[in-house]
């Protein structure tokens, strides 16, 4: 049994290595024939067909092209793109993915608190260590070593983490930039010296203290957002805070709810229930511009913007509450019964609660990353696990991106060709079959067109046709713009060939029979001159590629939102794009170069096999 499996493993090897021999193995002996092969009358279809597909450059070229192809347009229907869509907090994310694949030793731990940041996450477990996984931003996983074991909270913010021990103390780590990861000389003044540290939040550049005087202390950045000033009827009476990009949610002593940050807006406007002392809140929580607060009777109560339906589309739940969360897109509630509830924007996976979570005890959301601990422990996760190919300046997955980028350079190359195709045969079989003046005039006109400088005449017509078009529109008149001005190279081409076909004996024979001029161009002439058609459409559609990825890297081709390969090569004309963000223009450049090469090579072969000549090299 087993030299049977070392028998079947060599053959494999055996036929791997065959495979390779036969791909890049240019030249060598021709395999001799006897007498009956070499006498063997084949069609030309059949000929064309076996010096094509015995072509090694055809087989390379087949692979690269339907490998591209298939990319672009079989992986674009599996991953769905909206256009508009962009998370501007993710932007230049590098490759990644793992950002919910929590360590192995919390598995059986007692979780005390999960908190995540864009792309990481951080947990307390019941015994005061913390742990961090996912992908690092400014160094947001590297735990301290001296942390110690005696932390009583977390809180991740976009890219730093602070973490508060028993004895009042803050520690933070990640990025610092506007010290929102360390209690400052200002912040220190204002603790006084029987105060102390008993709640934290963090959000983007900046971190919210709680003190147990009821005192809002702000590290970090506060000017996009007002938190520099915390209103002083709230002070001495906080007693949890949630905080995000622009606003904080501020549960008081007394059971009611206040608000700080950017005013004027739906979250700002908390309904009077929540605010009067007539509803007694426990927990209240907070998404990029919703909150949700639960009652002592187990209830929840929901305000701000109704963006995605996370105002109105509150489910249904016959059930007592018994917690709250929220990240920056969806909310969440857990009945008694263990379920959980999640409502909101599901671009990033963020209500696509796992089967699996069950019996639910509470559920911990940051803001891509969400996490729910059951009655025995265990950890279910859902929500974004990362970018194959990392985001763009937008925030946008460029993996999605490029393949629905790869579907509109592919499409406006083919219909431009169509259209120079079309053209070019037109102008050509007439030209070259009348002759004479019509001939004179049609050559001149294309010698016009050809005179004509290339590129400055895409972008001017472009930049003046396109300004009051749609996206869609102005994808549509790149192809015909690109189609009606590549035409003279075909016209040439097939004129040539009509001029040699036209003296033979079998058109002078048509035309002896009474055949009208029409009828002899489509049914006998057309026919003889489709092959160098076809070789130079394949070669032309990998100029139009290059020339739409330049024109949109340019400027003037398609316009975002539409991605195209070319306008997603557009962000490497910044240098910091180049040195920081590779990905963001190697990627597109080598799939334009696989598509370009890999046509060209098939078009090289089609050349060579319907080429009679070049059989007997």
């Amino acid at each position: 049994m087993e030299k049977k499996d070392n028998k079947q493993k060599q053959s494999i090897f055996s036929s791997f290595g065959r495979m390779f021999k036969r791909l890049f193995s240019f030249g060598g002996k021709k395999k001799e024939l006897n007498v009956f092969e070499e006498e063997e009358i084949k069609s030309p279809s059949k000929v064309i067909f076996s010096n094509f597909i015995h072509n090694k450059f055809t087989i390379i070229g087949l692979i690269l092209f339907i490998g591209i192809f298939s990319f672009a347009y079989i992986g674009g229907m599996f991953r769905q793109m909206d256009p508009v869509y962009q998370e501007p907090i993710l932007q230049n994310i590098g490759p990644g993915t793992g950002y919910l694949d929590f360590p192995s030793e919390l598995e059986g731990k007692k979780i005390v608190q999960i908190s995540s940041g864009i792309t990481f996450s951080v947990a307390l477990t019941d015994d005061g260590k913390v742990y961090a996984w996912g992908k690092d931003t400014d160094g947001a996983t590297e735990v301290p070593s001296n942390l110690g074991t005696n932390v009583v909270k977390i809180a991740a913010g976009d890219r730093h983490v602070v973490a508060l021990t028993d004895s009042g103390e803050v520690i933070g780590w990640g990025k610092n930039d506007f010290h929102q990861a360390e209690l400052t000389y200002e912040a220190k003044a204002q603790l006084k010296s029987d105060e102390k540290v008993i709640d934290v939040s963090a959000s983007d550049k900046y971190t919210a203290l709680v003190t147990d005087k009821g005192n809002v202390i702000i590290l970090g950045a506060t000017g996009a957002n007002n938190m520099d000033y915390v209103p002083s009827e709230i002070q001495g009476r906080v007693a949890a805070v949630d905080a995000n990009s622009y606003n904080m949610v501020l549960l008081l002593k007394d059971g009611t709810i206040a608000t700080m940050g950017v005013s004027g807006n739906e979250f700002s406007d908390v309904p009077k229930e929540l605010t009067d002392g007539s509803i007694k809140i426990v927990k209240a929580k907070m998404s990029y511009a919703n909150g949700i607060a639960l009652d002592d009777q187990g209830k929840i109560h929901v305000w701000g913007a109704n963006g995605d339906n996370m105002r109105d589309g509150v489910p249904a739940i016959n059930e007592k509450v018994v917690d709250v969360s929220g990240s920056r897109n969806a909310l969440f509630a857990v009945g008694e019964s263990g379920k959980v509830y999640a409502w909101g924007n599901d671009d990033l996976n963020d209500i696509s609660v796992p089967s699996s979570a069950t019996n639910i005890k509470q559920v911990f959301s940051g803001y891509f990353q969400n996490y729910a601990v059951d009655n025995n422990n265990e950890i279910h996760a859902w929500g974004n696990d990362g970018y194959v190919l990392g985001t763009d300046a937008q925030g946008r997955d460029y993996f999605t991106r490029l393949m629905h980028g790869g579907r509109v350079t592919l499409v406006v190359g083919i219909i431009a060709v169509i259209i120079e195709t079309v053209l070019g045969l037109l102008i050509g079989m007439i030209s070259g079959f009348k002759g004479g003046k019509v001939d004179n005039l049609l050559m001149r006109f294309t010698e016009i067109v050809s005179s004509v400088p290339f590129m400055p005449l895409v972008i001017t017509l472009s930049a003046s046709l396109g300004n009051d078009l749609s996206t869609d529109q102005k994808m549509y008149l790149i192809m015909i713009i690109l189609g009606v001005i590549s035409w003279p190279g075909m016209a040439r081409l097939v004129r040539a060939q009509i001029l040699i076909e036209r003296e033979k004996d079998f058109v002078l024979a048509a035309r002896a029979l009474g055949i009208k001029e029409g009828s002899i161009i489509v049914r006998h002439i057309l026919p003889n001159v489709m092959n160098i058609c076809i070789v130079n459409m394949t070669l032309s559609y990998a100029d139009k590629m290059l020339m739409e990825a330049a024109l949109s890297f340019l400027g003037f081709g398609v316009q975002e939102p539409m991605p195209s390969w070319g306008n997603m090569l557009n962000g490497a004309q910044r240098a910091i794009v180049i040195e920081n963000y590779w990905w963001q223009w190697i990627i597109p450049a080598v799939c334009v170069v696989i598509a370009a090469l890999g046509v060209n090579l098939v078009g090289d072969a089609l050349r060579e096999a319907l080429d009679p000549k070049e059989n007997e090299k």
